[in-house]
């Protein structure tokens, strides 16, 4: 039997087809704990830009596991009705199995926040290369945020007149993670660069607050029996700052005060720590990465749809600090968290008539929040 359409109901037609054809089913490997804000926030963004774009996303906490984590990538790619994108993380150098799960399946896979090392390149090739699913990365720029932390900190002791060599202490996240070894190249550059800086100890606290604070204790009991007097804590995120705040209090010291310290995630814990001045700063923004993977999925996405398949290739966006200079604007435009009150499709370039260059600034964040 034939079935007549009416004109409306036809255009209706249309529109549910189109819609249909161009849906996009995504499936973020998230490697953080659930609760852990960072993480949380990676995924909050995600999900706000993914309901902008009408994205189906899926998100899955592998618990800050590198072995649960490729197992559940795998099994993403196994399923009988895989998604049509991958999110991955290079966490502890962990998602190569997964990538190569997903290219046997031909998922396309996007890099988030952490890509592969030069040394894994041999193996994973470049996006649009030996494995033809691989998209690109969209990741920070660690190392100029790790460099200009150590900087503020050096600043700091100047400002506060400390006594020469300024006595560091440096805690990063892990050896590992590609986001941790980049923010780590960062502050030692600027280490090796000045004379007036020592750094008395370079420790790793897995990137939780209990391990920094037992660090930290140590640390300052070793300079205690050395009549050394520490002048600079750079924290590798703001988890990380706040143990070591915690013991510098334990031992009579204040942060900002008598130590100069600086953490990293734009967290509100930490943002609060920078308003009360016991944290010179807290750099990030990073964690928007998570919405900018929407924007260039949907891009890309839309792009194929039209016949073209190129790979969207490696971008790398800017960091930036929240001091006392900012701290007070951020919080009014997103110091409540709220991240759909950003129009994440204003950043898509298919909305931006000529341009070719994303702006994922945070000037650009500002204007794109609707009240």
């Amino acid at each position: 039997m034939i079935t007549s359409f009416s004109k409306p109901l036809k255009i209706i037609c249309l529109l549910l087809c189109s819609f249909q054809a161009s849906a996009m089913n995504v499936t973020f490997i998230n490697p953080g704990k659930q609760g852990e804000r960072f993480w949380d926030m990676v995924t909050e963004t995600m999900q706000a830009a993914a309901s902008d774009f009408n994205i189906k996303l899926e998100v899955i906490y592998a618990e800050r596991n590198r072995i649960d984590m490729a197992a559940l990538g795998i099994k993403a790619t196994q399923r009988e009705i895989p998604p049509d994108y991958l999110i991955l993380v290079n966490e502890e150098q962990a998602a190569e199995k997964i990538l190569l799960a997903a290219s046997k399946k031909n998922i396309k896979t996007l890099m988030l926040l952490s890509d592969f090392l030069p040394k894994q390149r041999d193996r994973v090739g470049f996006p649009g290369g030996k494995h033809q699913n691989l998209l690109g990365a969209i990741t920070p720029d660690y190392f100029n945020a790790g460099k200009r932390m150590m900087t503020a900190l050096l600043h700091c002791a100047e400002q506060k007149q400390h006594q020469k060599p300024y006595h560091v202490l440096a805690i990063g996240g892990d050896q590992l993670t590609p986001a941790s070894i980049g923010r780590n190249e960062g502050a030692l550059s600027v280490i090796q660069q000045q004379d007036e800086l020592t750094l008395d100890r370079f420790l790793y606290a897995n990137w939780n607050q209990q391990d920094a604070k037992r660090l930290t204790l140590k640390y300052l009991h070793w300079a205690q029996q050395n009549k050394i007097t520490p002048s600079l804590i750079w924290a590798a995120n703001d988890p990380i700052a706040i143990g070591a705040k915690a013991a510098l209090a334990a031992h009579g010291l204040t942060a900002g005060k008598d130590v100069c310290l600086v953490g990293l995630n734009w967290s509100s814990e930490g943002l609060k720590l920078v308003k009360n001045g016991e944290m010179l700063l807290t750099d990030g923004g990073h964690f928007l990465g998570g919405a900018w993977s929407m924007v260039l999925l949907h891009d890309y996405h839309q792009q194929q749809l039209k016949g073209i398949y190129t790979p969207i290739g490696d971008i790398r966006f800017q960091m930036q600090s929240i001091d006392q200079n900012n701290i007070d604007l951020y919080l009014s435009h997103l110091g409540n968290e709220e991240w759909n009150k950003i129009d994440f499709t204003r950043f898509s370039l298919s909305n931006i008539n000529g341009s070719t260059q994303y702006d994922f600034s945070l000037a650009k964040v500002f204007s794109s929040i609707t009240e």
